[in-house]
């Protein structure tokens, strides 16, 4: 019977054992089969910055798949951070829920566990707690902890002991006290000369514009701005992070597209007998200057700018300002003429070379327009005009010199010279006694050939011709007749025997020395062209 009794017992144990392992499989299966209490978290702000006080909002949202109510809530507070306001907690109306304000209460550190604790007001929590698919909103002040980190909000939401499954991240917050970096890349010159300004621009986090101080504004890299007024302008780009820490770049230049205007102060004269210029000139403000000469290139130049070795003739100067943005100003010139070219003086009437006239009368011109300057033997020289008269001379031998000076005050350096003698009157030999041929006041169409009478001890004759007051000819024949011709040179100058009067004269150079008398003189008048 013992043995029996064993043996059922060890027969019982395995089935007993085998009923207890099948009704626990059963047990888990029902459980599995059942949806879970299940919430999600947020929370804003995300960023922070450190030791800075913020207004936090938590949410915990009861899922809509859950078996039930939620009556309480826990959220632990990250280290460092401290709670500086009283918290408050309220659901929102879902399904049989209506909306309640929870009871809140903050156990701050030191404890151990800082935490915030939050209760469904009194009554069933089918009516006061977070229904399914409700949401529990926290709101509080709170400070950051000092250190740089991300930061946990650690949330629990049950109902009394049993705690939900929380299918989304736990709730984070970072502190941030990093500013963010940004730097202005390209940008316009200062100054510039343009209306148009384009600026870029690289930031490690969003980022605002501003120009001018207007309103900052979400801008990206490249941003341009167009119609900008001359003067001066401030572009800025500010890069801020989610926690708020900002970092500003900026960039001031000045606008100007107005042209300088340019000012010559000094130059030549309009007319003047130098080869040589000097300019002086300037601008109305900081430029730098291209010159041009007689419309060549405008040049590099700076004031004063001088020019050497001009030739004669009309001149052009010009020159431009350049201010330090590139806006050219209008160019200014001036012109003048060099007249560095003495005249030539000539003397073109005067008085016999031997006159008995104690009074005499000159003409004189020059190569171009002049005014003219006389002196007589020693005297000085003093302003004078044709014809220029002299009287009460001395007889002895005299000196006139003319020199024309013209209006770029250019002086003949070799003025033109007219020598003549005044002598005692003489008797004169009648023209039929001495002079013989052609006779006095004869008409002639060809050169005649003067003829006169003979002296005794006379080598050779001065015989000279004049047309009007001019001589035009002396000579110095050894016989007693002087063949003329059609032209001839005299004082360096071609003479032609053209019509008019000419008046002549014979002396004779004696042997022992001297001239003797004037023998006579005479006139014919050529009627026609002479010719060979």
């Amino acid at each position: 019977m013992r043995a029996a009794d064993a043996n059922s017992k060890l027969v019982r144990r395995p089935f007993l054992l085998l009923l207890a392992i099948a009704a626990s499989l059963l047990f888990a299966a029902g459980a599995a089969a059942a949806d879970p209490n299940e919430f999600s978290a947020a929370s804003t702000p995300t960023h922070v910055k450190p030791s800075t006080q913020a207004s936090y909002t938590l949410t915990l949202t009861n899922s809509a798949t859950s078996q039930q109510p939620a009556n309480r809530a826990r959220i632990t507070i990250p280290p460092g951070f401290t709670i500086d306001s009283p918290v408050t907690a309220e659901t929102n109306a879902v399904g049989g829920c209506t909306a309640s304000i929870w009871d809140a209460s903050v156990i701050p550190a030191p404890d151990p566990d800082p935490r915030i604790e939050l209760r469904s007001p009194g009554g069933s929590p089918a009516v006061s707690g977070l229904c399914q698919g409700a949401m529990l909103t926290v709101t509080f002040a709170a400070t950051s902890a000092a250190g740089q980190f991300s930061y946990t909000w650690a949330t629990e939401l049950s109902r009394d002991t049993a705690l939900f499954t929380l299918t989304s991240p736990q709730p984070t917050v970072v502190v941030d006290g990093t500013p963010p970096t940004v730097a202005i890349g390209d940008r316009p010159n200062d100054p510039s000369n343009s209306r148009t300004a384009t600026f870029t621009f690289s930031a490690s986090d969003p980022t605002r514009c501003s120009l001018d101080g207007s309103a900052p504004a979400a801008c990206n890299s490249p941003v341009t701005y167009g119609d900008l007024n001359d003067g001066p302008h401030t572009f800025t780009v500010v890069s801020t992070d989610a926690a708020g820490n900002s970092t500003p770049d900026s960039y001031a230049w000045t606008i100007e597209t107005r042209s300088p205007t340019a000012a010559l102060s000094s130059g030549p004269a309009e007319l003047t007998n130098t080869r040589a210029a000097a300019f002086v000139f300037s601008a109305d403000e900081p430029s730098r200057f291209e010159c041009q000469l007689d419309g060549g290139a405008f040049l590099p130049c700076s004031s004063p700018v001088a020019y050497q070795g001009l030739a004669d003739g009309a001149h052009t100067f010009a020159v431009r300002p350049i201010d330090g943005v590139g806006n050219v100003g209008a160019a200014v010139s001036r012109g003048w003429r060099i007249d560095a070219t003495a005249p030539e003086s000539e003397v073109t009437a005067g008085p016999r070379s031997r006159t008995t006239s104690l009074s005499t009368t000159f003409r004189f011109a020059a190569s171009e327009q002049a005014s003219f300057q006389c002196k007589l033997d020693a005297a000085a020289f003093a302003p004078c005009a044709s014809p220029k008269s002299y009287s009460r001379l001395r007889r002895s031998a005299h000196t006139f010199q003319v020199r024309g000076i013209d209006p770029a005050g250019n002086v003949d350096p070799t003025p033109a010279v007219f020598r003549w003698t005044v002598i005692a009157a003489v008797r004169r030999v009648t023209a039929a006694s001495a002079l013989l041929a052609p006779q006095a006041d004869a008409r002639v169409t060809s050169p005649p050939t003067l003829l006169w009478r003979r002296v005794a001890r006379a080598s050779y004759y001065n015989v000279q011709l004049y047309r009007g007051t001019r001589k035009i000819l002396s000579a110095w024949p050894v016989r007693t007749r002087l063949r003329l011709r059609a032209q001839w040179t005299f004082g360096g100058r071609q003479h032609r025997l053209v019509p008019g009067t000419y008046r002549w004269y014979v002396w004779p150079r004696l042997r022992r020395g001297g001239y003797g008398k004037l023998l006579g003189q005479s006139t014919f008048i050529v009627r026609a062209p002479a010719r060979r």
